[in-house]
């Protein structure tokens, strides 16, 4: 599976999300340091800024394989590749048909708009050849269109010179066994060689489970960006699928990739750095609190069992008990263990009402108040003996 990275293009798409080109810089070096196959690098014609910012990720990184975004105008395939000047042996050209290229309102207006977007999807592809080693095309909105259209479609380009087709669930309106079937169709049309790549939209929290099945039917590439980042809901997040990947299936080929898993949280941590951007506090994964445990019932599940639970450290960070109202006893004395305080001579129950009724005032105990709670009962127990 190769794992193609675009917070840098699509997920700066989100509102309110803006990068500088020295941000983007900054964030292509990590992304490079943590394996990633290739880096969005931007859509040169855009702006100055995006121009800059694909220009700092060409400079600033060495290996990766770089993409840029391109309307489908021939002189925009010029200017994006004038963009890699220095890594054009690791570069790649993405385009699409427009979307209302594809709108009909008879099936006679049909045909004819189907066979002059193939054409020109055709010619697009041929003239970003003659730049560019790679040239990747877009199935955009691709729950919206006719499957057999598609198939048609996404065959042409790629004998035109297409090495890279990617099915775009771009407005969120696909269910996974729907898109599985879709990606399945497209991948038997295409010649062989052709990479097949999934680019999945989060609208109704499926994007995960849509890539999923995308590469099951086929796919080999996936697009992704750093915490579901991204317009419409978002796209599939680079966390949630390495962490999928690592846990699920770590020894199925389809799903393994080069990326250094553990070298997540430092990335994600970077990423708000230079942003601002804050995550829901329980997202998964990313959330300040994600790995976070108060509840009684969870502080008390055996170790044995825990080591089957997927372990946060293979994303770079670590779990926590937070002993709180929900807490139990179990939790309250793994926590004073964790504080090398081992109150084995209290009454466990008068230490649980102490610690309860500290939770009452705010919800949750400090570490440094239950170490208080914990060391009075030690006193006054000794102070009780004979």
């Amino acid at each position: 599976m190769e794992i193609f990275e675009t917070t840098l293009r699509d997920g700066e798409q989100q509102a309110f999300l803006h990068f500088t080109a020295r941000q983007k810089g900054d964030l292509a070096v990590l992304l490079e340091q943590l394996g990633v196959d290739v880096i969005d690098a931007g859509f040169p014609a855009a702006s100055a800024v995006d121009m800059d910012g694909v220009t700092q990720i060409a400079d600033r990184t060495d290996t990766v394989k770089l993409s840029v975004l391109s309307r489908p105008i021939k002189k925009d395939i010029k200017r994006a590749f004038e963009a890699l000047k220095g890594a054009e042996h690791r570069s790649r050209i993405a385009t699409s048909a427009r979307p209302f290229d594809l709108l009909s309102s008879s099936a006679g207006w049909a045909g004819r708009a189907y066979s002059k977007t193939i054409d020109r999807s055709c010619d697009l592809m041929s003239e970003a050849r003659s730049y560019f080693p790679e040239a990747q095309y877009y199935l955009i909105c691709a729950g919206n269109r006719d499957p057999s259209f598609l198939m048609d479609l996404s065959a042409s380009a790629a004998y035109a010179g297409a090495t890279h087709i990617v099915v775009a669930d771009t407005l969120s309106t696909m269910e996974p066994n729907g898109f599985a079937k879709l990606v399945g169709r497209i991948k038997a049309a295409l010649p062989p060689g052709t990479t097949l790549g999934v680019h999945c939209h989060n609208l109704l929290g499926l994007s995960l489970a849509n890539s999923i099945a995308g590469i099951r039917a086929g796919a080999t590439q996936a697009e992704v960006t750093i915490g579901n980042t991204g317009d419409g809901g978002g796209n599939t997040a680079l966390e949630q699928l390495l962490a999928y990947a690592a846990y699920f299936e770590a020894d199925d080929p389809q799903f393994a990739n080069g990326c250094k898993t553990q070298m997540m949280a430092e990335v994600v941590e970077a990423f708000r750095e230079h942003t601002g951007m804050q995550f829901s506090p329980n997202k998964p994964l990313v959330g300040d609190i994600s790995f976070l445990v108060e509840t009684g019932i969870h502080q008390s599940i055996p170790a044995e069992i825990m080591q089957d639970v997927f372990s946060p450290e293979t994303i770079g960070r670590r779990a926590e008990i937070v002993i709180g109202r929900h807490s139990g006893i179990a939790g309250i004395l793994d926590q004073l263990d964790r504080m090398n305080l081992h109150p084995a001579n209290v009454d466990r129950q008068l230490l649980y009402q102490h610690v309860m009724r500290a939770a009452q005032k705010n919800g949750s105990v400090p570490n440094r108040e239950l170490g208080q709670i914990a060391k009075s009962l030690i006193t006054e127990t000794n102070l009780e003996r004979p």
